[in-house]
């Protein structure tokens, strides 16, 4: 039979090449998952700047969108404001029998004012 002392020794000799082991595990471990959260970081950055990207993009094209609206409706405006002046200039009358009819249309949409006795 072994003595106690040597028996001990071997038993700490395991004990420590198992820890040594579980350390080295753990620390190659903890290598791979910083690896693949550095790498996640670098796929999440380079989405984030891609949407950037298109959004910066989609932007630019809604601002081009409207400035031609812009322009559409200031060109239409001012044909109406032209025909408006020559439909005054030609026919005042007719201008001003039209305005008539919209007060009156308008003043029959609206709601009379009378006294309400319940």
């Amino acid at each position: 039979m072994k003595p106690l002392s040597e028996t001990a020794r071997e038993t700490t000799a395991k004990v420590s090449e198992v820890a040594q082991k579980t350390a080295e595990n753990a620390k190659l471990t903890a290598e791979a998952a910083k690896v693949r959260i550095q790498e996640g970081y670098g796929r999440a950055r380079a989405a984030t700047n891609e949407l950037a990207a298109r959004g910066a993009e989609q932007a630019g094209v809604a601002r081009e969108a409207a400035g031609e609206a812009l322009a559409k409706g200031k060109a239409q405006a001012k044909r109406a404001n032209s025909k408006l002046k020559d439909v005054a200039e030609k026919q005042p009358i007719a201008l001003v029998a039209g305005a008539v009819a919209i007060g009156a249309l308008l003043g029959a949409l609206l709601p009379k004012g009378g006294n309400k006795e319940d």
